[in-house]
């Protein structure tokens, strides 16, 4: 393992690997921030043999300017870092429902999504260190002749999506943006049955068309709340973020209350406050990521696997893989995908728990995301992988393509992507910046 503390050292490890006199291609330099990249792979390459350079040595926050609402941090600067820096500022961080110690580059870069958008949307610009020792800044970058503005481009053609899920370099720093913390907020629990699953996502879209929820609109299944380490009573139960100004926030919360119960679907509202606990572990964390404070996510995560945070993935008492696919904004497209799942788990789901989500973004898209709990015993893991291939078949057999991927999928980037002329633009410029292949492709690699 490579465990680099500087730039400096990144820019000298790839140049020394590179001129490895076994030739080209005898070393593959995988990075990874933190490594708590759950149910994905954590910190295992894609690629036998790759070796890992491990960034969370650089965790430094360069830059925190709260006048513009911008900070520029390096790979190992955790989420929870970030937020406690922030406490009391006019800005929080959008984080996303995974541990205090999560990388808040490393998930960003892989399209990670927090409870506010999708965090790309966070990324304003990038360092990147490439094959040959190079330092090159893309997008937005902070500096003597850019005046902080939250605005992510350069002038000219945009490189930033480059770097995301790829193996074109390695990324040793991120400017991203802070969003403005509100005044107050209030999150709206509502829940309902299965068969009203149609019904309740239709008013759920309309509430969010007239702009009165904020944020993620979090639908969680029954099963997801028991693999969360929580229960629920009804099918299905979805989180309502309304934040800003008192008054305003007050106005929506009754317009929000009152149309869900003439809707006729719901169960009686339940309103939080910003100071509310919640009922289980798991609703505290994520009432708490909603404000911007992922440190309740480590509690949620330690009651279900009786480990420290950093142990799951190696000695926690189950297993945890995730399927991540995009949806279509419609009941029709979210009904097929919920059979999708049913069909598959009929066929080979015993011994687990698998529940699934339906994150309604911002950006009008659906996230859906599986979860499979598993005992570690061998013939259950067996089965939790098999599962996770048939979702993996079946929903791109429907066009719900995942937006994620888990190494053991990896080889499956290029035919997801299904364009053989884009493979080919992105192997030439990966020859380009990487004519030696030193950095690993990773779990997004292009083939020609």
């Amino acid at each position: 393992m490579l465990s680099p503390t500087s730039v400096e050292e990144v820019r000298s490890m790839l140049r020394t690997l590179g001129a490895d006199d076994r030739g080209p291609g005898a070393v593959r330099v995988q990075p990874c921030s933190t490594g708590l990249n759950w149910g994905f792979g954590a910190d295992q390459p894609a690629e036998d043999g790759a070796v890992l350079m491990e960034l969370r040595g650089l965790a430094a926050v360069r830059e925190l300017d709260l006048e513009n609402g911008i900070a520029v941090v390096e790979p190992g600067v955790t989420q929870g870092a970030l937020a406690e820096r922030l406490e009391g500022s006019p800005y929080l961080l959008n984080v996303t429902a995974s541990s205090s110690h999560t990388s808040v580059v490393g998930n960003a870069l892989d399209r990670g999504v927090g409870l506010h958008r999708q965090r790309t949307e966070d990324v304003l610009g990038l360092e990147v260190v490439l094959a040959d020792g190079r330092v090159v800044h893309v997008g937005r970058w902070p500096g003597p002749r850019v005046a902080p503005a939250p605005y992510a481009h350069q002038v000219g053609p945009g490189l930033t999506e480059l770097f995301v899920q790829s193996g074109m370099g390695v990324v040793t720093a991120a400017a991203v943006r802070l969003m403005p913390r509100p005044e107050t907020h209030r999150v709206v629990r509502l829940a309902f049955a299965a068969t009203d699953l149609p019904e309740a996502l239709r008013f759920l879209s309309r509430v969010r068309a007239d702009r009165l929820a904020s944020g993620v609109i979090k639908v969680f299944s029954s099963q997801a709340a028991t693999a969360y380490g929580g229960t629920s009573d009804a099918g299905y139960f979805a989180y309502l973020h309304i934040g800003g100004a008192a008054r305003m926030v007050d106005c929506a919360v009754a317009e929000v209350t009152e149309r869900a119960l003439r809707a006729g679907v719901f169960a009686p509202p339940r309103v939080h406050g910003p100071d509310d606990h919640g009922t289980t572990i798991a609703e505290h964390a994520t009432l708490r990521a909603y404000a911007g404070d992922p440190t309740a996510n480590d509690a949620m995560v330690e009651d279900i696997f009786r480990v420290p945070v950093r142990e799951t993935e190696l000695s926690g008492t189950a297993g945890w893989l995730f399927f991540t696919p995009v949806l279509p904004p419609n009941s029709a497209a979210v009904a097929r995908a919920a059979g999708l799942l049913a069909s598959a788990v009929e066929h080979t789901g015993t011994g687990m728990v698998v529940g699934h989500t339906f994150n309604l973004m911002p950006g009008g898209w659906i996230d859906m995301v599986v979860t499979i709990r598993f005992p570690r015993d061998t013939p259950t893991s067996r089965r939790a992988q098999a599962l996770l291939d048939a979702l993996h078949d079946r929903f791109a057999g429907a066009g719900f393509l995942p937006y994620r991927l888990d190494i053991d999928h990896a080889d499956a980037a290029a035919k997801l992507r299904d364009e053989p002329e884009l493979e080919d633009l992105l192997a030439r410029l990966k020859d380009l910046l990487d004519p030696h292949h030193l950095i690993s492709g990773g779990r997004y690699a292009a083939h020609r």
